[in-house]
């Protein structure tokens, strides 16, 4: 097991430095300070129902407060003016004793952190009369600083934008101003004129949008090792492969029609619907007035972003009848990285149109999050402006991932001891473990006819059992309970298929249910009520001709579903489509597609919880073929397939529910390692 680096993230934000470190798997949180509500709020979300922490842990280690107060920050003993602002959003032994307390005695290995940046924006800069020089966040790298010399990391990740080099606060390059203030406090970084050098893009660490940030690696001076390795090391995790698109982020997502007149929503005026039932948290259609539609929609139909800017500034005159110096239209295209999706979305969208002429509209707060690389699970709270706001100011979740992986990786190197071993000198990685012996985990698999999940436990060497009334067809009978599931959990075994008996020594460790989605899925909506009936409120309708006991069979396919969750095995993951347990049970705490793990084909399939983490991707790779229906509809082509090619509607299912191979194995792997892991006896 590898060991996991303590850190603290500064200006935290919503959370995305703060969730790449998380998702690199090296990294223990001590605390996370952001001084505006809504971020904290989300970030304590997050963690609570992603990352597992305990209400209490999440609420005390993410500190609501103002960095510029350092002394109060780290000793307590709050103000009354503090205790005012921020009394309410922090626990009492946090205002009492302030961030030293939460530290302890812990060791800071790193701290990480962006500052906000308006203040060194060129774009912020140009609009401002006196080129923001008097703006109180050209100071605020002085608070990350003084962090810094309390806690004395052994390495530091200072994140802004490429503005920063050239910004002049005070007549003074604030380049230089940092550079003295850490070489005062025994830290190396680059030399100001080789800061350029530190400018790297999201793009080139699968990340779909091409978003350009100086990070400042600095360094203990008594450290063992330079700025140089930890940029060397990330460097080398630059993606060989194409750079992901805007297509690739939000492609799939439900589209939106505008509406040929606005109405009245419960949140406000709309302008948009939705097409289709398939509907996704935060994926909404924000207004806009008919003649930003008309002008998004010619925008992208006459490819309007390859315009010279002086015929860009002539037809916004045209449009609004203003003049103005800064162009303020601008469509995504597809088979492109997005451009720098930055915080004024909370004002507007008009330089973040869809790229589909069709939808006329600017992009979703999901949109933002996924082109942030923000995974789909992950939830943003507040007011749709703060939503905005804090997509717009994160670091990229893909970008920060890597630089994690980075810093651990030299991190690893120098905590390699050398030992005199002969007439040599060796190095060795000094491991403390339990014991060699891998534990041996007894995991159920339900539902599960194929046994491709049940294999690859197998192939780890673990005690893995497929379940489902239907016989087995993955060709091992004998680890097949063809029975039901919920008497083989109950009686810790049963009769296998082989006819032999087998009941399994103590618990079981690990459920994988993939429960019937038939009646689950909203896919088969449509099949639930009369056709004829569509127009009336659901309680008046009556039942499908062709299926007219379909709602009991939802309701007893959704009891079972539960059955599942809420068995009493330590460690669960329920596998389904998109459907109604999102609102039946709770939302999925992951949705994972078979091309994140090697399986070239599109499924969104969600991940319900319980004592698991997210899995990771493993090997991205294209979605694979799409065919056309008559209708119209797009399908992917192995589902496609699926319907067409099956002798029968038992066949048809059974191939539409197989598991992908990848997504298997990287179940087996991934889940079998955590819970090892996490008994430290792996």
């Amino acid at each position: 097991m590898k060991k996991k680096y303590n850190v603290i993230d500064l200006f935290a934000g919503c959370g995305g430095l703060s969730e790449g470190f998380l998702q690199s798997n090296r990294f223990k949180f001590l605390a996370h300070i952001e001084w505006e509500k809504p971020m904290v709020d989300t970030l304590r979300n997050n963690l609570s129902k992603r990352w597992y922490y305990k209400e209490e842990e999440a609420y005390k280690s993410v500190i609501r407060f103002d960095i510029q107060k350092t002394e109060e920050l780290f000793n307590g003993n709050w103000s009354e003016e503090s205790i005012k602002e921020y009394g309410n959003d922090n626990s009492d032994e946090i205002k009492k004793s302030g961030l030293d307390y939460l530290i302890g005695k812990n060791e800071v290995d790193v701290i990480i952190g962006g500052p906000p940046c308006q203040a060194y924006s060129l774009a912020g800069r140009a609009q401002s009369p006196n080129s923001m020089k008097d703006d109180y966040r050209n100071y605020l790298f002085e608070s990350f600083v003084k962090v810094v010399k309390h806690y004395e990391p052994k390495v530091f990740i200072f994140e802004n934008v490429p503005g920063i080099l050239s910004a002049k606060p005070g007549d003074k390059l604030v380049i230089n101003r940092i550079y003295d203030a850490f070489e005062n406090i025994g830290y190396e970084i680059k030399n100001p004129k080789q800061l350029k050098e530190t400018i790297f893009s999201a793009a080139d660490f699968e990340t779909p949008q091409d978003r350009r940030r100086v990070i400042i690696i600095g360094v203990k001076k008594d450290y063992k090792t330079t700025p140089e390795e930890f940029y060397y090391a990330l460097n080398e995790l630059k993606s060989t492969k194409n750079k992901k698109t805007v297509k690739d982020a939000i492609g799939e997502l439900p589209k939106f029609k505008p509406l040929e007149k606005a109405i009245k929503g419960e949140n406000g005026n709309k302008s948009h619907v939705l097409i289709g039932t398939d509907i996704i948290a935060d994926h909404e259609a924000r207004y806009n007035n008919s003649r930003d539609i008309q002008v998004f929609k010619k925008w992208v139909e006459n490819d309007m972003n390859k315009y010279t800017t002086e015929e860009k500034l002539d037809f916004y005159t045209s449009v609004t009848g203003k003049t103005t110096n800064h162009n303020k239209y601008r469509s995504l295209e597809w088979n492109k990285p997005s451009p720098t999706i930055v915080s004024h979305l909370y004002k507007d969208g008009l330089l973040f149109i869809h790229p589909d002429a069709k939808q006329a509209r600017s992009i979703t707060i999901r949109e933002a999050g996924l082109l942030q690389g923000f995974p789909m699970d992950f939830e943003f709270l507040g007011s749709n402006a703060y939503r905005y706001k804090m997509i717009g100011n994160a670091v990229p979740v893909p970008f920060a991932k890597n630089i994690a992986i980075a810093v651990a990786n030299v991190l690893d190197e120098d905590d390699v001891q050398p030992i005199s071993c002969a007439k040599k000198d060796y190095k060795v990685v000094i491991k403390t473990e339990k014991n060699n012996n891998k534990r041996v985990l007894n995991v159920l698999v339900a539902c599960e006819e194929s046994q491709r999940v049940c294999m690859e436990f197998r192939k780890l060497g673990h005690n893995a059992f497929s379940c489902d009334l239907l016989k087995c067809s993955g060709g091992h009978p004998e680890w097949h309970l063809n029975l039901d599931i919920l008497e083989v959990i109950k009686n810790k075994g049963g009769i296998l298929e082989n006819g032999e008996s087998v009941k399994i020594d103590g618990k079981w460790d690990l459920m994988i249910a993939h429960p019937p989605c038939t009646y689950l899925a909203v896919s088969g909506a449509r099949w639930y009520y009369h056709p004829d009936d569509k127009d009336l409120p659901i309680e008046e309708r009556r039942p499908h001709p062709r299926f007219l006991n379909r709602a009991q069979d939802r309701e007893d396919g959704a009891n079972f579903f539960l059955a599942l969750a809420n068995s009493e095995i330590e460690h669960i993951a329920v596998e389904n489509p998109v459907g109604i347990m999102s609102k039946r049970y709770r939302k999925p705490d992951q949705i994972i597609q078979p091309y994140w793990f090697g399986d070239p084909f599109s499924k969104a399939t969600c991940l319900w919880l319980k004592n698991l983490s997210p899995l990771q991707p493993t090997n991205m790779v294209d979605k694979g073929e799409y065919v056309t229906l008559k209708s119209g509809k797009r399908l992917p082509k192995w589902y496609s397939d699926a319907l067409t090619k099956a002798k029968s509607a038992d066949e048809r299912r059974t191939l539409r529910s197989k598991t992908f191979p990848g997504f298997a194995r990287a179940i087996a792997e991934q889940w079998s390692k955590e819970i090892l892991e996490n008994e430290d006896i792996y």
